[in-house]
This record gives structure tokens, C-alpha cells and sequence, in this order.
């Protein structure tokens, strides 16, 4: 069914489902598993499973554009079956043509109806009398819900005379080949037949019949058994838990047949008497022309002898073998994989022009390739008044007489961009004229098929008139424009750019780190030395002017956060040190740590503070910080007073050896005395917790079930009935915030719906995305958004209404009076609740109000609750949230959970119907404890919390994977948590670097696998027997379920139901009457 013509890439699957093949906004699989239809007829081992569909239209699909030749006939051929609660559903192969002028046609190629309990092969014709600018081949048709299921999938030209020039298959790659000589130059030795004579067919061929390419191939002839043919012994040549790819090139010759399939089979011996026989590929070939066969070999274990063998033809029929292959399976990031070598080339090549996309980069053709924009221009070697010379090449081009700021040098590179693909921007500029300073931008100028445009800026740098300025920048497309141009533009009119060069070069990308090495970290060992003051202010001294004395009367006691990371915490000495003739915020005690510290360890930082006679001065704030070399870091901040010890608490982690490291207190106001009592640093066993935190999520996210069945007429119920449960979905959101531009990436869109239940939009809801200049509104990308969202079910939050952080408001508001910013204030909540009333379920109503006042100040404080009131009018079903960010680590007293419970709680007091409290997450260096110590803290509210905005940044992704798993099983295992919601996961599409858990090149990172891995042990899946009782249980998450029943001549019984909250067991009952 696959021939070599055949227009499907990786028609049998053995490739896997990423190569040729895409989901149409479903998931999709490869399966080796037999199906209830059966083993696939096409003998192929493995098929193709389209799976959590929600529309008919959704399936499996192929772009055949580059392949599809207008005028030609094809045969289209497809063997299908379906899975689900369905006997009989219409399966339809369809054609999706997109032509230049933007029309779209939708044409069946093949359709009929097909059983769950068998394959189908559907059949039809194809011609394209007009070449479209996309072509995509695609299976749909059964309703939702139900899986779509392909073995094999041939459109081949119908005509077999209109294949003549290309009869002959691929040349097969024999790089990484495990046999002995696999294309008989050498004859046939290595080979030897089956109960019949292999022959070798020489350099001038065999009865008229030339090997592809002319060259020559071995023969098994006097064949008198289907099973003859031959073979060659490998046990020595493969190796077993490998999986190879197997590929033949094989055609039949001898008494007339109409085609005969060709087997490709692995004969195992174990040492008994009976081996073990394995298909390992198969394909139907003919007397007229060669064909491939193609397949996949994998051990388990390593029998005693494994011997590789060609069968099948019937008797007295010829099997004739020009080359067979077996080598390793070659996954895209293994060694040697052409997407590694190219990154290295790409890599090996950074500081050269041979991988930009921009031509002529360094001028050195002067402008070819180059345009003007709205300017003048020329290449030089030198400029006088002030000397300029090149900084690069031997030249360099000047834009002069522009006309306005966009003016500049342009170039096209419409042709030569790769979609999904990050590519560095790299350009050395400076400006010339009577401006001596002015900003230099690299702006990429996308045109639609519809003429609508785009102007997206990749880069920017201050730029002078005395030195050459590195313009850095990224950029990434995801949708193909009809025509695209880069340019530099942004100085002011008759102010000249000069561009020495102008790089845009796909992103290099190092190989993928390996985790750190960590030894002997003395977890829980507090490596701050007299941390007891026994010996008085011994190690410890004084920044600046400040004197140290000790005293005592401090906690003995340790902090909380500190003593649920401490396996056996003991008490404090109770002493504490005294920094007096402050002159200064930064004066206070310190201690040089310079030789304690190790690389990559994770420190909590613990400790008492409080202040002296503050004269009325409060909020006075106290950190502890680390200074190393030359720059700080917090490890925790907290608002303290004179009248009782506050616990500080905070966390680091260092990723380059020190020079100097030194640790102090600071922050209070110069003249107020500074007091720090049991000062620890510690390395933290982040993984200690995780044995708890399991029992704990058990205990609150999960419920002990009972299904029961109850049989017809009271009969017994049979012993060793099975049972299957499979957990199909979850109740506790696990979301991600998502955007417009990067739901043009179907990977993109793939890895959100296959891991994520909600969503929250990065700024397409926002004010200052809506309505960036007074009256112009635009809710075009937040509408094609909750479309998505709507369409794949995809419950979401709506963030944010308002944004009191003055940063984020846009300058026209900062223009009005308070009567007229209250009225925009009311218009934008009525316009926006008005539009998507009843689809978002919650709103974060006033984002950040612990580190903004832009509203309370230009209006009143009464302003907060008021907004609050105004949304619940507008929207009464939505849930309003509260949000704010370092509320979790402790690191800004600002949003110490202490403040944000008093924040919410005077809200709640002026009527504002909050219903539940967000938790950005944007986290440095998490550790357990501090988050369990707040979310206990915020708790005290007695509303649902979220958190809200998860990333976290680290450019070790072991490292960044470690630091997810602390924050995702701290909050998962919370019972006042109840939801989490990350900020983003592919990287170029997020806003903040190293945080993705997807590489730009669509690799899972292992940030990303420890997310997966973190949901499967998050989802019930498990087997056993009934009970004689008639009765399964087990203890599940919430969320919704199958189980399949295996029940005598019931056969298999599927049953839908759903695990809700609930403390008492839940009993599900399965009548068999």
C-alpha cells in the first residue's frame, strides 16, 4: 500500500508520530498495542491513534504541498477503524487546499462508515487542477469522543505508466547499518538461504532486471514454500532493551502473480525446542518494480541466537533484495541526529555571515541586497569631522537625508526565514549629525495575504556619535506573511545611521546542560560561625560606622519557616547583637562566608529582627543580605518595630565561585539601632518534604471509591473478574497563561492542550493592550483567544481589569482629571465585563495593590473596594481574586503575607466581594518550608487560594526542574490551595528568560518532563480483580473517570463517572441487568 510514489511521508507510522504527521487540535499517539479491531491488516505492527477529540472536524493530518504535483490522478487508500462508546461512525479522508488569493476549499477524498470492530480501508481519487500554496491531507468524521484509528495511508499517483522516470525508490542511507554487507557488493557473503539456493545477479544484471540505480542485488530462487528465503545471523549485531529501524529494498520476479507480500521476520532462540518468531515489517511487491519495505526491531532481552530473514512470495516465485538496512533508531536529539548537527554547524559558525539571513551583511558588495526607506544612502570606507572607520569589515553603509524617524536601510528576507524558529539579531551601529544621542531600532515589517500589516521591533540600543553600539535583539515568526523586511529606524529626522553590520542568524543553542554535581552539603549545617554570640562579637563586625555589642533576651526558639526545614532543630541561645551609630541604611553586623559556601546548593536564610527606639519612625524595614563581588542579593526582608521579634526568612543559591562572599543585616533608617538574634544559613534537603507533602496531597486531593457490581437475577458473581480504571480528567486546575501570537504555533497549542486545563491570557486582556490610546479599542486578539479557549472547553481567568502599578498604565490616563479617570474607569469595566459576560470564570479585578497606588492616589483609597463592588455588579458568576507577587519567599516586606491579610481583610470590611486570593509565584530560588509558612499565613483569610503566575528562572533547566517540583508539590499538597496556574512554558514566549519547560526547537527540556511526570503521578490509572463480593475499590484523585469491566459474555463493560471532593467513600454501583 506504501510505495516508494506514495505522496505520505512515514505512511506506516514506524517513525513515530512526529515525523510527517500532526494533530488536528486533538492529541495523538503511536501504538504497538493490540487493538479491539485486531492487528492491522497491511501487516504493519505499528498505528496511529487520534485521541481527545472535541469536534468531528479533529483528526490526524499531513502537508503533502511540496509533494502534490498539479494535473496528476492519485489513488488514495487509507485502512482505518475508530474507538469509543460507538459501533459504526463515517470516517473521511479530506483534502484542505489554501490558494495565493486567500480562498480555502475543503474537498472528501475518501469516506464510509467504519466499525470499532474491524479495519476498513477507504478508497477514492484525487486531482488538483490548481497548485494551492498549502495542501493538507487529513482524517475526520466520528463525533467527539471518539478515537480515530490508522494502520496505513497512500495517495500514489493511479496511473502506473506516469511513474516510469520514477520507479526506482529513495536511495536508502546505510550510515549506522548493523549488517554485513547490505547491498551485495561483496556478493552474498554474510547471507545464505532458506531451503533454497541465493544467487548473486553480477553488475549486468539478472534476466533483464537491474538493480535500482543499476546496481546489483542477491536473489532466493527454487523456492518451494512461502516461508523460503534469506536469512543472515545478527546475534552479535544487535543488542538488546535497542530498538532499529529495518528497511529493504526488495521486488518479486518468476511464475506470473498479481503482487505478493513481502515479510521481513526475526527468528528468536532461547535454547528450547520452540523459537519465537517476530514481524518486523511488511509490503506488497510486484515483478514491475521495486518497492520498499520498511519496519521497526526492538529486545526485550537477548536470546541465544536472533537470525534476521526475508519471507513470504509464493512458491516458485523469485524474491529478489537489493539492500536491507538495520541500524539504531534515530530519535532528533541523539548523536549524529541531522537536527544535532546542525545545530553544531550553526554553532561552529556564530561569529560568520554564512548562516544570516541577511545578505551583504558587512556591505562588502556595497548596497546589493540593500533598499532606502523615506532616505539616501552609500557605502564608505572612512567618514572625516568626526573620523568614523569600520568596525568590522573594510566599509560601512551611512542612511543619510531621512525624512522621518522610520527612515532607515531595509532588506528582504521573505524567502529565506524559517517558521518557529528564533533567530538572533545582531547589528553595529551609530548615528552622525547635530544629535549626538538617539535610539536605534531593528524592526521586522511583516505584510498579510490580506495587506494588513505589522511592524514588530527585534531590538533596541542607545546609539551616539563617538562609538560603535551592539544592537542585540530576538525574534521569532510563527505564521507565514506574504512578504517580510527588516530595517533599522529611530533617530530623529536628517540624524544619519550608520551600520557597520547587520546579523540575523538562527539562535545557537548549547547542548542541553547536565545537572550539577552536589557533594557532601552538610544539609542543615548552619555554616555562620559564634551564630550563638558565646563568644561575644567574635567573627562578626560592623559595616561603615556601626558598633556591635551583644545582649540578651532574644527568642530561643527557631523561626518556624527554619524549623520545618531542620530535621531536629534546637533552641537559640537566646542572644542577639546590637548595631548602634547607624549613619547609614546599610550599617549594620556582617560576617564573611567567602569559604562556606558551595555551588548550586540551596541555602535558606533564617533569623529574629527587631529595631530600637524608632521616635515615631515606623515601617522601618530590615533585610539580610549577601554581598558577592561587588553586587547583593536579599535572602528575606521584613517590616519590624521596637516591640517584638519579627522571623526573616529568605533563600539563595549561588552558580559561579566567589571571590568574596559576606553576609549582613541592614535596612532600618540611619540612628536606629539594628538587633539580629540566631542568624542560620543552611544548605536545604529539598527533597526531605516530598514524602510528605505525597501523604499530604493523598489525604486532600483524593477519595476512596467502591464500584460494585450488581448481576442480573441475584446470579454469583464469577471469581477473577477484571477491572481497568482510567482517570480522563482533573478536577484541580493545572493552567498556563497563554497569547495570541504564540497560538500560531501548532506545537505550541499541542503541548497547552494536552497538559493544561485553564487558561489565563499573558496581556490581551489588559487595559493598556485594549486601549493603548484614548478611544481606540481593539478586542480582536482577546476574542480570537476565548474562541480558542471556548472551543477546546478551556475554563479561564480574566487578568487583569485594572493594574494599579502607575508602570503599567497607559500615558493617557495619567492625563486625566479624577472626575474624567472615573469615568474611564467605570467605562472600561462596563465595556469589558459587558463583552465576555459568562466566560471567564474568575477576574483579577486590581492587579498588585500592595506595590501600586496609581488609582488610590489620583482618586481615594475608597476607590479599591469601589472597583471590587463595580465588577460584581457587572459580572455577579465570576470569582474575584486579589494578586499580588512575593507574597510566597519572603523577599519583600511589602507583600509579607502579614500585609496582604490585612490588605484583603480591610477590602472585605468596606463590602468588596472578594472570593479568593492569587499568589503570583514568580520565585528565584523556592524552598518548601518558607512557602508552606506563608500559604499557612494566608490561609487565615478563609478564602481559596491560587497561585496564580508560576515561573521560575534558571539557566540550568535540572536545576529550574528541581525549583518547580518544590513550588508545584508545595501548593498541589496545600488544602487551602485550589489551583495553579503557570506563567507560560516555551521559550521565546514568555517574559521571563529561562523559564520555559519548552525549547524554541520543540524539545521537552527536563523543567518540561518533570511537569509531565508530576501530572501522570497526579492521575489514577491501575488494574486488578473484583472482589467475590462484587466489589473494586481504590483511592483516586478528583476528577473524572472509565472503568471497563471484563465480564464473561458481557464482554467488556465501560461506565463514566466522576470522583468528586467528599470525605466519605463514594460508592458507584454497575448494574448488569
Amino acid at each position: 500500500m506504501a510505495g516508494s510514489m506514495n505522496l505520505i511521508v512515514n505512511p506506516t507510522f514506524i517513525w513515530g508520530s512526529d515525523h510527517g504527521w500532526q494533530p488536528i487540535c486533538c492529541s495523538m499517539s503511536i501504538s504497538d498495542r493490540l487493538p479491539q479491531c485486531g492487528g492491522p491488516p497491511s501487516g504493519h505492527r505499528f498505528y496511529c491513534i487520534a485521541h481527545n477529540r472535541t469536534q468531528v472536524w479533529q483528526g490526524i493530518a499531513q502537508d503533502i504541498s511540496s509533494r502534490l504535483k498539479v494535473g496528476m490522478e492519485y489513488k488514495v487508500e487509507a485502512c482505518v477503524s475508530i474507538s469509543g462508546p460507538v459501533e459504526l461512525a463515517d470516517v473521511r479522508v479530506t483534502l484542505k487546499l489554501e490558494h495565493a488569493e486567500g480562498q480555502v476549499t475543503y474537498t472528501t477524498l475518501a469516506s464510509g462508515p467504519v466499525s470499532k470492530r474491524e479495519w476498513t480501508f477507504l478508497n477514492g481519487n484525487m486531482e488538483v487542477s490548481k497548485g494551492p500554496i498549502k495542501a493538507l491531507v487529513y482524517l475526520e468524521g466520528p463525533p467527539p469522543g471518539i478515537d480515530i484509528l490508522a494502520s496505513c495511508f497512500s495517495i500514489a499517483l493511479s496511473k502506473p505508466e506516469l511513474q516510469c522516470s520514477n520507479k526506482e525508490p529513495n536511495e536508502v542511507n546505510i550510515h549506522g547499518n548493523v549488517l554485513v554487507n547490505p547491498t551485495f557488493d561483496t556478493g552474498v557473503q554474510g547471507w545464505s538461504g532458506i531451503c533454497c539456493k541465493v544467487a548473486h545477479s553480477g553488475m549486468h544484471g539478472w534476466k533483464g532486471i537491474y538493480g535500482p540505480r543499476g546496481k546489483p542485488f542477491a536473489l532466493a530462487i527454487n523456492r518451494t514454500e512461502a516461508w523460503q528465503g534469506m536469512e543472515q545471523d545478527i546475534t552479535t549485531l544487535v543488542q538488546s532493551n535497542e530498538t532499529y529501524l529495518v528497511t529493504a529494498v526488495i521486488r518479486t520476479a518468476g511464475k506470473p502473480h498479481q503482487g505478493a507480500n513481502v515479510l521481513a521476520t526475526v527468528r528468536l532462540d532461547y535454547g528450547g525446542s520452540n523459537p519465537r518468531y517476530v514481524s518486523v515489517g511488511r509490503v506488497k511487491a510486484s515483478s514491475t518494480e521495486w518497492a520498499t519495505l520498511e519496519g521497526r526491531l526492538h529486545l526485550d532481552t537477548h536470546p541465544r541466537k536472533v537470525v534476521f530473514y526475508l519471507e513470504g512470495p509464493p512458491s516458485g516465485v523469485d524474491l529478489l533484495v537489493s539492500t536491507v538496512i538495520i541500524k539504531h533508531a534515530n530519535p532528533p536529539e541523539c548523536e549524529g541526529s541531522p537536527l544535532k548537527r546542525k545545530r553544531t554547524e550553526a554553532n561552529s559558525t556564530r561569529t560568520g555571515i554564512s548562516d544570516s539571513i541577511v545578505r551583504n551583511a558587512t556591505f562588502s558588495q556595497g548596497l546589493r541586497n540593500w533598499k532606502l526607506r523615506g532616505s539616501r544612502g552609500f557605502v564608505c570606507n572612512c567618514l572625516e569631522s568626526p573620523e568614523v572607520l569600520p568596525l568590522e569589515g573594510k566599509s560601512f553603509a551611512v542612511a543619510t537625508q531621512r525624512i522621518a524617524t522610520w527612515s532607515g536601510i531595509e532588506q528582504t528576507i521573505t524567502d529565506r526565514i524559517d517558521l518557529e524558529t528564533i533567530y538572533e539579531v545582531a547589528a553595529a551601529v551609530r548615528i552622525s549629525g547635530s544629535c549626538l544621542k538617539a535610539t536605534v531600532k531593528a524592526t521586522l515589517y511583516l505584510r498579510e495575504a490580506d495587506n494588513s500589516e505589522r511592524y514588530i521591533t527585534m531590538g533596541t540600543v542607545e546609539a551616539n556619535t563617538t562609538e560603535w553600539k551592539l544592537l542585540e535583539g530576538r525574534m521569532i515568526l510563527l505564521k507565514a506573511p506574504s512578504y517580510v523586511s527588516v530595517y533599522l529606524e529611530g533617530p530623529p529626522p536628517e540624524t544619519d545611521i550608520l551600520v557597520d553590520s547587520f546579523y540575523i542568524r538562527p539562535a545557537s543553542k548549547p547542548e542541553p546542560p547536565n545537572p550539577p554535581i552536589i557533594k557532601d552539603p552538610k544539609y542543615g549545617v548552619n555554616i555562620i560561625e559564634n551564630h550563638d554570640l558565646q563568644h561575644g562579637s567574635k567573627l562578626w563586625f560592623g559595616q561603615g560606622s556601626a558598633r556591635l555589642s551583644v545582649a540578651s533576651g532574644a527568642p530561643t526558639v527557631v523561626p518556624p519557616a527554619a524549623a520545618l526545614s531542620l530535621p531536629c532543630s534546637t533552641s537559640l541561645s537566646g542572644n542577639y547583637l546590637i548595631a548602634a551609630n547607624r549613619t547609614q541604611g546599610w550599617e549594620g553586623p556582617a560576617q564573611n562566608i567567602t569559604d562556606k559556601l558551595q555551588l548550586f546548593v540551596v541555602y535558606q536564610v533564617s533569623a529574629w529582627v527587631r529595631v530600637g527606639k524608632c521616635r515615631g519612625k515606623t515601617g522601618q524595614k530590615v533585610n539580610v543580605a549577601l554581598s558577592v563581588d561587588g553586587s547583593w542579593m536579599t535572602g528575606g526582608e521584613v517590616e519590624v518595630d521596637e516591640y517584638s521579634w519579627k522571623e526573616i526568612m529568605g533563600s539563595f543559591r549561588l552558580e559561579k565561585k566567589p571571590n568574596f562572599a559576606m553576609v549582613y543585616a541592614q535596612g532600618p533608617e540611619p540612628g536606629i539601632e539594628l538587633m539580629l538574634a540566631g542568624l542560620q544559613i543552611f544548605a536545604v534537603d529539598r527533597s526531605a518534604r516530598i514524602p510528605i507533602l505525597k501523604a499530604q496531597a493523598d489525604k486532600i486531593r483524593k477519595r476512596d471509591v467502591t464500584i460494585k457490581l450488581k448481576p442480573r437475577n441475584n446470579r454469583h458473581i464469577p471469581p477473577g473478574v477484571c477491572v481497568r480504571i482510567e482517570q480522563t480528567s482533573r478536577s484541580f486546575p493545572l493552567g498556563s497563561c497563554i497569547n495570541r501570537w504564540s497560538l500560531n504555533n501548532n506545537s505550541y497549542k499541542q503541548f497547552f492542550l494536552q497538559n493544561f486545563n485553564w487558561a489565563v491570557f499573558e496581556n490581551e486582556l489588559k487595559w493598556n493592550w485594549i486601549e493603548p490610546q484614548r478611544g481606540t479599542i481593539n478586542y480582536e486578539d482577546a476574542d480570537e483567544m476565548v474562541n480558542f479557549c471556548s472551543e477546546h472547553r478551556i475554563p479561564m481567568r480574566g487578568h487583569c481589569i485594572f493594574w494599579e502599578d502607575e508602570s503599567c498604565c497607559q500615558d493617557w490616563l495619567k492625563t486625566l482629571s479624577p472626575l474624567e479617570l472615573k469615568d474611564a474607569l467605570q467605562n472600561r469595566a462596563a465595556d469589558l465585563l459587558r463583552r465576555y459576560k459568562g466566560k471567564f470564570q474568575h477576574y483579577d479585578v486590581n492587579n498588585e495593590m500592595l506595590h501600586g497606588c496609581f488609582f488610590r492616589d489620583r482618586l481615594n483609597p475608597d476607590i479599591l473596594p469601589y472597583v471590587y463592588k463595580l465588577a460584581h455588579q457587572l459580572e455577579p458568576e465570576a470569582v474575584l481574586f486579589v494578586n499580588d507577587y512575593h507574597v510566597e519567599d519572603g523577599v519583600d516586606a511589602n507583600s509579607a503575607p502579614e500585609k496582604y491579610v490585612k490588605h484583603i481583610e480591610w477590602l472585605r470590611k468596606e463590602g468588596a466581594p472578594i472570593g479568593a486570593i492569587g499568589l503570583q509565584g514568580h520565585l528565584d530560588t523556592p524552598i518548601g518550608s518558607i512557602i508552606c509558612n506563608s500559604l499557612d499565613k494566608m490561609s487565615s483569610v478563609g478564602l481559596p487560594l491560587w497561585m496564580t503566575e508560576i515561573d521560575i528562572a534558571a539557566a540550568n533547566e535540572h536545576i529550574r526542574a528541581d525549583d518547580l517540583e518544590v513550588v508545584m508539590r508545595e501548593t498541589f499538597a496545600h488544602p487551602s490551595v485550589e489551583g495553579i496556574m503557570l506563567w507560560g512554558f516555551w521559550e521565546g514566549a514568555m517574559s521571563r528568560e529561562n523559564g520555559h519547560l519548552v525549547d524554541s526547537d520543540k524539545r521537552v527540556n527536563a523543567a518540561g518532563e518533570r511537569l509531565i511526570n508530576l501530572r501522570e503521578e497526579w492521575t489514577t490509572r491501575l488494574h486488578g480483580q473484583m472482589e467475590e463480593s462484587g466489589q473494586f475499590s481504590f483511592r483516586g484523585y478528583h476528577g473524572g473517570y472509565k472503568a471497563f469491566v471484563e465480564y464473561g459474555e458481557l464482554g467488556e463493560i465501560a461506565v463514566d463517572f466522576e470522583v468528586p471532593k467528599g470525605d466519605s467513600p463514594l460508592v458507584i454501583e454497575l448494574s448488569l441487568s
